[in-house]
């Protein structure tokens, strides 16, 4: 008789054969979106409401938000935003219609406020509540204009119907396959931390079989770019909707920071290897021992907790502790003085390297374990240093943009009385406010932004045309709601993913509602869908107008931008100036966005030789200033005696350091790539005669092993600044921004 010998699970977890469909974020959000909106269409027509469109529109929108967040807060500033923005509208048409000269700037100023701190970086909790203000006082204008004395009745009708649409949206995506930005952030991490444990396999195996430079660095840089892309956005995002993970923001940024530390940790370990060295063959089976404890941690640091969780212990500490003691045992024999120089050297500055980075793992885990878990108790926080919002000068170029396009569109109402003026006051409005934040999540802001307007306005002209041919079928209320569902579910569906707002979700945001306001149920004349869609177009001409006309958004402003405040905190940062956690933070936000705006860079005069110099260029100043922090960490830690020798020698070179990154700004600023910038070698040379001085009078010889090892380490430290600078220097000597910096790409 045969037994079966095959193992058979005992149990087989039942798959749902849809299940990795409705898994997927994508098909879950769209899902949502048309939930919410079905349902402001249901409780508007349950109200009798005039006018559905509002309520869908203020779906679309509000359902941007799609992190669950405080429940009551959000409702208390949607609700409160919307009765002020009523109140507001109420206020203008009923009292100054009949004098532009007040009427049209208050109506600038309203729009201004209500634009600006939408977008302004202090609003974290509030942002929805200021567009509510400046849609329902938009809204009301509008349609009061005609009527002015119908303006109290459009007023509360306009706030019903923007009320419920808000109520839906929040109700729907707070109960429904709730999305939670800290959980999500801990994911993204991980993702993140993913790429550097690649990057440490990887140079393991290369030192394992005695190669110094390991390969598919450029691959790794390129996923960690885009993983910390992914970091900054959701950040951003999570501090707007979710008072959990705004409440502790701090947290999270310097997590950001942490993580930068440690990959440029990982790369300077990968710099500093040594293979051919006599004491790399006393010390072969501790380092080999720390580099798997490092490939460890790497593994640990990325793997599955679940919320409330530790990270489980490795053996990097342990480790690293066995090296220290061999390698004073090595330096009690006497081994190290005998060595020359540049051999020792080269080994304090390998020891040093993977010091540091033992000490990025350990900040990181610290920081990894202080970052807030959904049904755990928060944290205690980082110090926070932006508790008082500060002005937002990018946000105050759109306040005033928007402000612009809206009142212009106002004007043409008063004198013109263009078609479509619901749609065309909105479309002016939302295409301009939401087409400029968009460029700092990896959008293109205004480049080519006539092209755009030019296949959009096609597009309407399409919808027009389906509209004429489909509207006897959407008299059945069924066939409406269906058709309804699938538009929403298909927007959702591409917004999940979407970086930020792009121009086709807002042009589809305005396209849905207007669909929705036609009414196709009842018959509707071919005149009012021409002149409701002409009505869009013509907004969308405003928008772009205004958009490309003043301050206009590219990615080659908005890199060199980035860059002249990278040269500046650099300095600041080797300067010591207050709020180092601040100017830590913006280097590190600053520096993605920067990479995210050179791969949306479209020119001709843009070539891929100088779009690798300029990806070069920002990598090397998100490393900089991470080394000049660990200057000022060791150099605290040198003897008296030792900085007697160095200290003049030090600060010499840092002021060097200084000059040099202040021209690298000058460059910037004047456009002159050509230009010839300062040298290091002198500085350099006057340091590395002082440490010969002091090795050779035996000054350290009674300290401890740390404090020679540090000393050489940290002079091999200012080694590999002035490199940076120095290839800084031949990167921007090669460039031809000038060539590109206005090329608008229409």
């Amino acid at each position: 008789m045969s037994t079966k010998t095959d193992a058979m699970p005992l149990e087989r977890k039942w798959h749902w054969p849809l299940q990795d469909f409705f898994g997927d974020r994508r098909v879950r959000n769209g899902i949502k979106v048309a939930l919410a909106g079905l349902s402001a269409l249901l409780v508007t027509q349950l109200l009798r409401l005039p006018h559905d469109s509002w309520a869908i529109l203020t779906v679309v929108v509000m359902t941007t938000s799609q992190y669950v967040g405080s429940m009551a807060l959000k409702a208390v500033m949607r609700i409160t935003g919307t009765i002020a923005g009523a109140i507001i509208g109420v206020w203008l048409v009923g009292d100054y219609t009949s004098t532009p000269a007040i009427f049209l700037p208050l109506l600038f100023l309203v729009m201004a406020i209500s634009s600006y701190k939408f977008g302004q970086v202090g609003a974290r909790q509030v942002p929805y509540a200021y567009f509510l203000v400046g849609l329902t006082t938009l809204t009301v204008v509008t349609n009061g204009l005609p009527t002015p004395d119908q303006a109290w009745y459009m007023g509360l009708t306009r706030t019903e119907e923007i009320l419920v649409g808000a109520m839906c949206a929040l109700l729907v995506m707070t109960i429904v396959w709730p999305r939670y930005a800290r959980e999500e952030f801990i994911d993204a991490s991980r993702a993140a931390l993913k790429t550097i444990d690649d990057f440490v396999a990887v140079e393991t195996a290369a030192y394992a079989e005695g190669k110094l430079a390991p390969q598919g660095i450029a691959e790794i840089r390129v996923e960690f770019s885009r993983r910390l892309t992914v970091l900054r956005n959701l950040i951003n995002a999570g501090s707007r909707e979710s008072a959990f993970f705004s409440s502790r923001v701090s947290n999270y940024n310097a997590f950001l920071v942490s993580l930068i530390s440690l990959f440029h940790g990982a790369l300077y370990l990968a710099e500093k290897r040594i293979v051919d060295l006599p004491i790399v063959e006393l010390l072969r089976d501790e380092l080999a021992k720390v580099s798997s404890a490092v490939a460890e941690e790497a593994r640990i640091l990325q793997a599955f907790t679940r919320p409330g969780e530790k990270l489980r212990p490795s053996s990097l500490n342990e480790t690293f502790d066995e090296l220290e003691r061999k390698v004073l045992q090595i330096r009690t024999e006497g081994f190290l003085k005998a060595q020359p120089l540049e051999a020792t050297m080269a080994f304090a500055g390998h020891f040093a390297a993977l010091q540091s980075l033992r000490d990025e793992f350990n900040n990181i885990r610290a920081t990894i374990e202080g970052l807030p878990r959904k049904g755990q108790p928060l944290p205690e926080a980082k110090p926070a240093w932006d508790l008082l919002p500060r002005i937002d000068w990018f946000w105050v170029k759109v306040g005033i943009k928007g402000a612009l396009s809206s009142t212009i569109a106002v004007i043409l109402l008063k004198w013109i009385n263009p078609p479509g003026p619901a749609a065309l006051t909105l479309m002016a409005w939302v295409i301009t406010l939401f087409g400029r934040p968009y460029i700092r999540a990896g959008g293109t802001g205004d480049l080519r932004a006539f092209r755009n307007a030019f296949i959009g306005s096609l597009g309407l002209i399409a919808c027009v045309i389906v509209l004429f041919l489909t509207t006897p079928f959407l008299a059945s209320y069924l066939v409406m709601n269906l058709v309804l569902f699938a538009l929403l579910f298909t927007l959702g569906f591409f917004m999940a993913q979407a970086a930020g707002i792009t121009f086709w979700i807002q042009l589809s945001f305005l396209t849905i509602s207007t669909f929705v306001g036609l009414d196709p149920q009842r018959p509707v004349p071919s005149l009012t869908i021409i002149e409701t869609f002409l009505g869009m177009i013509v907004g969308l001409a405003i928008a772009t107008v205004v958009g490309r006309l003043f301050w206009p958004t590219l990615p080659q402003t908005l890199l060199k931008d980035d860059l002249l405040t990278l040269f500046k905190d650099t300095n600041a940062v080797l300067r010591r100036e207050p709020d180092q956690e601040r100017i830590q933070t913006r280097l590190a936000i600053l520096s993605v966005e920067a990479l995210q705006a050179v791969r949306q860079i479209r020119s001709h005069r843009f070539s891929d030789e100088e779009r690798a110099r300029v990806i070069a260029l920002v990598h090397m100043l998100q490393a900089v200033p991470v080394w000049i922090r660990h200057l000022f960490w060791y150099r605290r830690l040198l003897p008296e005696v030792t900085e007697e020798f160095l200290g003049p020698p030090l600060q010499q070179i840092e002021a060097e350091f200084s000059q040099m990154l202040y021209a690298f700004l000058e460059a910037f600023r004047k456009n002159d790539f050509q230009r010839d910038f300062p040298v290091l070698n002198g500085a350099l040379a006057e340091i590395d005669h002082t440490v010969e001085r002091i090795r050779d009078r035996g000054i350290l010889d009674d300290q401890p092993l740390e404090t020679p090892l540090r000393m050489l380490d940290l002079v091999g430290r200012y080694h590999v600044v002035a490199d940076g600078l120095h290839e800084c220097a031949g990167l921007i000597r090669g460039l031809r921004m000038q060539e590109y910096a206005g090329d608008y790409a229409l």
